[in-house]
């Protein structure tokens, strides 16, 4: 009987580790599981903050992405509109008038706000040079190249004034890309080649085309034509042409080479009739010189004109981009007596401009013999 007993006490001594060493696994496992579970538990919060800082670093970058200047010129002109205009009385520009003398109405409405006022003499110019060179001005081409040199030399002369040369018959060539140097705008008129038909219109889209590149700043677009005003090449129309100007903010002068020897009046007159609607819906003006040795004096004119016109920016009031044409009407008084203004007729109000200095479309119809 003492050795049973002793027997099961051996044997309780011999469990007690075994229990005691089950405890202790039961134990550890439990801890185990626990730890697991908040290690899991920490994974989890660790990659939601790493999602939300994910898509919170996406959305800085997108936001910090910076903005071309073309994007930011369309964006911040989209309803900004920028008229010269020139005032004038009894046919002599006027110079010292202030954004006081002057009123603005677009589409019948006053501005939401006016932006700017200033002086051309202040304006950076943007000069185009487009000369007619069908077969039809042989005989008195050399007079017209030069008095078109001369001018070039005298308007443009300073720094910031850039200019470009094209000759035009059945399409447009450009003999000199924008420069500011007189003497090379001079070699581009030399460049010009004779030959072909007659494409006005689609010249005068390719020089606005060209002349509505961004700029940094505020700068006077002018397109000088020296033609007889005929178009019998090309694929759009005087409106067409015209549109283009308004949408770029051109004024156009022109010269009209029907001179007064002409053997064929009722096509002058129809060419000039054509000059005369580039130049009133633009806000410039056209002239008349009676032989091509008035050429000269024809830019003369023009040359000091440039320097004596207004520029003021507004934003329009009730602004809606939907391609409606809307007219500007510009008035000025000095000293009681309403003045004479010559400014473009208006635009149209899109969301975007259909012309593009680096579209395609800018040189569909235009070659470049020198760059």
């Amino acid at each position: 009987m003492r050795g049973v007993v002793a027997f099961v006490e051996v044997g309780i001594e011999m469990h007690r580790p075994a229990r005691t060493l089950r405890r202790s696994v039961d134990h550890l496992g439990r801890c185990l599981c626990v730890l697991f579970a908040f290690i899991t538990t920490l994974g989890v919060i660790f990659q939601q903050a790493y999602a939300q800082n994910g898509a919170q670093g996406e959305m800085a970058g997108a936001l910090a992405e910076p903005v071309s200047t073309s994007e930011w010129l369309l964006t911040k002109e989209v309803n900004e509109v920028n008229v010269l205009f020139v005032a004038a009385r009894h046919g002599k520009p006027v110079g010292d008038l202030s954004q006081n003398d002057i009123s603005v109405r677009d589409d019948n409405k006053p501005p939401a706000a006016i932006l700017g006022f200033r002086t051309e003499r202040e304006l950076p110019l943007r000069v185009a040079m487009a000369i007619d060179t069908s077969s039809s001005v042989t005989s008195r081409f050399r007079f017209e190249q030069a008095a078109a040199s001369v001018f070039l030399r005298q308007a443009v002369n300073r720094n910031g004034d850039l200019g470009f040369v094209l000759g035009f018959s059945d399409h447009a060539t450009v003999t000199q890309d924008f420069v500011g140097d007189p003497d090379l705008l001079s070699q581009g008129v030399e460049r010009l080649t004779l030959g072909g038909g007659t494409a006005l219109y689609d010249a005068v889209r390719t020089a606005c085309q060209k002349l509505h590149r961004p700029e940094q700043d505020v700068v006077a677009r002018v397109l000088v034509v020296l033609s007889d005003g005929q178009n019998n090449a090309g694929q759009i129309s005087l409106d067409g042409a015209i549109d283009a100007a308004q949408e770029a903010e051109v004024t156009i002068y022109a010269i009209s080479t029907n001179y007064a020897t002409t053997s064929f009046p009722q096509a002058a007159e129809e060419g000039n009739s054509n000059l005369r609607k580039l130049a009133e819906q633009t806000g410039g003006r056209v002239l008349f010189p009676v032989s091509p040795k008035d050429v000269a004096k024809a830019f003369v004119k023009i040359e000091g004109e440039l320097r004596s016109r207004y520029a003021v920016s507004y934003k329009p009031a009730d602004f809606t981009p939907d391609g409606r044409y809307r007219k500007i009407k510009i008035e000025a008084r000095k000293t009681g007596e309403k003045l004479e203004i010559r400014a473009r007729k208006g635009y149209y109000a899109r969301a975007a401009s259909w012309l593009s200095f680096d579209s395609p479309e800018a040189d569909r119809n235009v070659t470049k013999s020198q760059r």
